[in-house]
């Protein structure tokens, strides 16, 4: 019973899983015997399946052989040439399949033998009928040597299958007595293994709840305040190290009950002290409380009268940037108004050329007009002379008196239109000289108006920078009323968190002081019930 609580139940187990792998190895055996049983009544099947196949295509072979014999036709050799094919292959897959049995490789030579003489008979009478006829072929056939060969062929099949008929009853035979075995074993293995795991269980049960049982009086002992006990040790096991360990908790248990005694008295002197300190930081408490009340209505005052400063100084920011912004406006407007006063003298100046410049082409057709006035009066004149050369002709001159007269007419409408010419070009030139006068007038007004525009816009762009000036100002003014207003909240909201940490700090005062005077009675009660309830 010195084994250790694990080695005996591994003990147990071990037992039973050794009886249960010596269970499981017979009936794996069983079970590969079931398994190769199976296949080898598979492989019996296939070798039936061949044998059959091989005397298919004889009697195929046989069958076009005769088709042929009655008609001498070719097409009826079909059956006999598929079963030249199939019955070699049938006849090796036979030999593969009984390769480990040396009756069956005797009686597939057999069947090889006879299968090829089949096949020489069958190829004789053929060719008897095509050299000879159908009589003589009929009469090698009469022989009944053919029959003979089909009857040892199914003779040697037959044999063949009694002999895998023979070997799977004896396969057979092995496999139910492997089951058997294995039932046997199965059963009275299992038996024997309930048999043994109940007797071990039983027995490490037994070892383990009875040393159990008397720790757990132990314990209970200690837990009703009984220290001067000692648990059972005479064990090696770990129930033993167990009641070790339940020793040494006693032990501890009695230092730690000594040394709660006196912490117990010295609790009750701390306690007192802690009660007195309380109650005078209780008091404390209350009149620091009462101050940040005051001091928080105080600073409530001041950040409203902030909070109005801040909104006035918004205020005339607000309207510093709407002046300056008209301002901006103005300065705009001068300056455009500039630009338009510039547009128009330089327009001016241009109209002024451009008279001057048709003046001087009035000049010049005031020139023309003289020139053709001159020569209108030449044309006159050469007019009267025609006239009088041609009154001096006679008769031969008529024609040339009325061409006279026709140039004469076309000079005085050519003069007359000259003078209505010059007359227009002397309204047209006293016109031009009162344009020239105006605009000339016209230019040194716009000179003067860009010189006022000039310090229209000068006091406006200094009025402009006062303005921004103050903005700035007033901004910088409204930021720090802002910071003051900022500050105020922090130290207000600082004041409020003063406040409530004053309130807290009295609540956990006056908690302190009920837990001083609650640990004050615990101190006493840990110390009556130390000294009644464990005995040393």
């Amino acid at each position: 019973m010195n084994l250790r609580i694990g080695a005996r139940i591994l003990l147990g187990f071990g037992l039973a899983l050794l009886i249960s792998a010596i269970v499981s190895v017979v009936s794996y055996r069983s079970t590969v015997e079931l398994v190769d049983s199976a296949d080898w009544v598979a492989h019996t099947h296939q070798v039936r399946e061949k044998l059959a196949d091989v005397l298919s295509a004889l009697k195929d072979a046989e069958t076009g052989q005769r088709g042929f014999l009655i008609t001498g036709q070719e097409r009826y050799l079909e059956p006999y040439d598929a079963a030249l094919q199939l019955i070699d292959r049938d006849i090796q897959d036979v030999r593969q399949f009984t390769a480990d049995n040396p009756v069956q490789q005797k009686n597939v030579e057999t069947l090889q033998t006879v299968a090829n003489g089949k096949l020489a008979e069958l190829r004789q009478t053929m060719e008897l009928r095509k050299q000879k006829g159908f009589d003589v072929a009929l009469k090698e056939v009469l022989t009944d040597k053919g029959k003979a060969l089909m009857d040892d062929a199914r003779r040697v099949v037959r044999d063949m299958e009694e002999e895998e008929n023979r070997r799977l009853k004896q396969r057979d035979e092995q496999q139910k007595a492997s089951a058997r075995a294995t039932t046997t074993v199965i059963v009275f293995g299992g038996l024997l293994s309930v048999v043994l795991v109940g007797i071990a269980g039983a027995v490490i049960q037994r070892s383990i709840t009875r040393p159990l049982a008397a720790f757990m009086q132990f314990v209970e002992r200690v837990g009703q305040g009984d220290l001067t006990q000692q648990a059972p040790i005479s064990r090696g096991d770990e129930l033993g190290d167990l009641g070790r360990s339940l020793n040494q908790m006693v032990t501890g248990l009695k230092e730690v009950a000594g040394q709660t005694r006196g912490a117990a008295e010295n609790l009750k002197g701390a306690t007192a002290e802690i009660l007195a300190s309380t109650q005078q930081q209780a008091s404390s408490t209350g009149e620091q409380a009462a101050a940040v009340q005051e001091t928080t209505a105080t600073m409530a005052e001041i950040s409203q009268s902030g909070a109005q400063i801040s909104e006035r100084a918004k205020q005339v920011a607000a309207a510093a940037e709407a002046t300056s912004a008209a301002s901006n406006a103005g300065l705009q407007a001068v300056q455009g108004t500039t630009r338009t006063i510039e547009a128009i003298r330089e327009q001016a100046e241009a109209v002024a050329e451009n008279v001057v410049v048709l003046s001087e082409k009035t000049q010049a057709v005031g020139e023309i007009i003289a020139t053709v006035n001159n020569i209108a009066e030449q044309s006159h004149l050469l007019a009267l002379n025609a006239a009088i050369e041609a009154a001096g002709a006679g008769e031969q001159g008529s024609r040339f008196s009325i061409v006279a007269n026709e140039i004469k007419n076309l000079a005085d409408q050519s003069k007359e239109a000259t003078v209505q010419v010059r007359s227009i070009l002397g309204d047209i030139q006293k016109g031009i000289n009162s344009s020239v006068m105006l605009t000339e007038e016209a230019v040194k007004r716009a000179e003067s108006g860009k010189q006022q525009a000039d310090v229209a816009d000068r006091t406006i762009r200094q009025l402009a920078e006062n303005i921004q000036q103050s903005l700035q100002a007033f901004q910088q003014i409204a930021a720090g009323a802002n910071q003051q207003q900022i500050g105020f909240d922090q130290v207000m909201q600082a004041v409020r968190n003063i406040g409530q940490a004053s309130g807290q700090t009295a609540d956990s005062t006056r908690q302190l002081e009920k837990a001083a005077a609650g640990l004050n009675a615990l101190a006493d009660q840990l110390r009556k019930v130390v000294v009644e309830r464990y005995r040393l």
